[in-house]
């Protein structure tokens, strides 16, 4: 009898332990369960954490020495690109809140300045409180025409992109910060007001001393509507060239000016379907390029400002927006050529070169380096003393840019929607672009 109850004893004991085996098998396949169940799994399509500090991308294109992306998940574009202090600066303007802009408010466009290293490590970003127009570079640091709403301003910014100070425009009328200039150790500031009931363009320059007193009040008013195209120093004043626009008659209309003398104002070459692009001197007297019914016309003034000779330079009428810039000599671009001009006018050379618009050129002194839109890509052209070198880089749809040449390199500055074989990554909307590459 005692033995058979110490063998049941002995089952009941056994039957416990399996009862509890049994038991803790099931926790553990359960707390199992759940932490794989709630496990994060990463995606193929999943980025890693952004860093704001990041170094720039080897590239399998070998003309490239490096590249990167700047921005958020909207839209940026660039507006300057400019090396200084062994840095590299980049100005535009950003809708992003987020990544590299998360100091931005959402929904706000608002300008940006980024700093990166020689070797396109970033280094820091700065959203500021407006929007940036142009950029230049000054001894303690930039200059920077721009906008708060409505209200055009002048910006002093330090090489680390802190303002220093600042000069806004009287908010009387709706003004839009258009350029920049320095002569004579004196900020000249422009900005358009347009006119909604005469829907008409006129122009306000503020002259301001370096350290931003205002020292002169000038208004561009005229018949017609005008937009800014340049201002330079003429005799013992300046130029203000503009394209004027009257029922549907344009002009290339000039103002010369001193700081204290009224605007007096010659308008040249009336014509229909005629738009002023550019204005420049040229040898002893200036020239004009126009679009004139989809030709290229060039127009070329003494040093009085009269007119001595009309030269047209397309050979089929095309719809490309034509320009003339100086970089290591003067060039025409008719929509279908880039032609280098002489002090006279004639041609010296000419490449073949179609890009819908020039967006950005520069000169390391010797060559020229041309940047050209609209065909989907960026279109680059180098034209050298000895040779000449077209190819394109693999931007998506860009719609601005900007070069800056150096001793040894190119920097090129252009916005991107989507990755593409040159540009290795993409934030979203457009990007700024940045590439490095070796001078020809």
């Amino acid at each position: 009898m005692k033995k058979i109850l110490q063998k049941r004893q002995l089952q009941t004991v056994m039957l416990l332990f399996a009862v509890i085996f049994i038991l803790l098998c099931g926790v553990a396949y359960t707390i199992s369960t759940r932490d794989s169940g709630s496990a994060s799994i990463p995606t193929v399509s999943e980025k890693p954490p952004h860093e704001i500090l990041r170094e720039a991308r080897a590239s399998a294109n070998e003309r490239i020495m490096w590249e990167t992306n700047l921005g958020g998940t909207e839209n940026e574009s660039p507006v300057s690109v400019f090396t200084k202090n062994n840095e590299i600066y980049i100005f535009g303007n950003t809708n992003s809140s987020d990544l590299d802009f998360a100091a931005n408010s959402q929904g706000k466009t608002r300008g940006f300045g980024a700093r990166l290293s020689a070797s396109g490590r970033t280094l820091g970003f700065t959203v500021f409180d407006f929007t940036v127009a142009k950029a230049i570079p000054t001894l303690s640091g930039f200059a920077v025409a721009g906008n708060e709403g409505s209200v055009a301003g002048l910006y002093l910014l330090s090489d680390t992109l802190s303002v220093t100070a600042k000069v806004m425009m009287p908010p009387t009328h709706a003004l839009t910060a258009c350029g920049l200039y320095v002569f004579d150790n004196r900020y000249f500031l422009v900005a358009e007001s347009f006119n909604e009931i005469t829907q008409k363009k006129t122009l306000l320059l503020h002259v301001y001393t370096t350290g931003l007193s205002l020292e002169r009040e000038k208004v561009f008013s005229h018949t017609y509507s005008l937009e800014l195209l340049d201002i330079l120093p003429y005799k013992d004043g300046y130029i203000l060239a503009a394209a004027a626009d009257f029922q549907e008659l344009g002009y290339l209309t000039l103002a010369r000016f001193t700081t204290i003398s009224e605007p007096a104002y010659t308008d040249l070459n009336l014509g229909y379907a005629y738009t002023p692009a550019a204005f420049l001197p040229l040898g002893a007297g200036y020239a004009s390029i126009s679009d004139r019914d989809g030709n290229c016309e060039l127009l070329l003034l003494d040093e009085n400002l009269t007119k001595t000779d009309v030269k047209f330079l397309t050979k089929t009428p095309n719809a490309n927006k034509k320009t003339l810039f100086y970089a290591a000599g003067t060039f025409a671009y008719t929509g279908e050529k880039l032609i280098e001009l002489s002090a006279d006018g004639r041609s010296v050379g000419s490449v073949e070169f179609a890009p819908k618009e020039i967006a950005a050129f520069a000169s390391n002194g010797t060559a020229a380096f041309v940047a050209g839109i609209g065909s989907g890509k960026l279109d680059i052209a180098y034209i050298g003393k000895q040779s000449t070198e077209l190819y394109s880089l693999s931007v998506e749809s860009p719609s601005c840019g900007a070069i800056c040449a150096g001793g040894t390199s190119l920097l090129i500055a252009a916005d991107t929607r989507a990755k593409t074989d040159d540009c290795a990554d993409f934030f979203g909307e457009s990007d700024v672009w940045l590439a490095k590459l070796p001078l020809l």
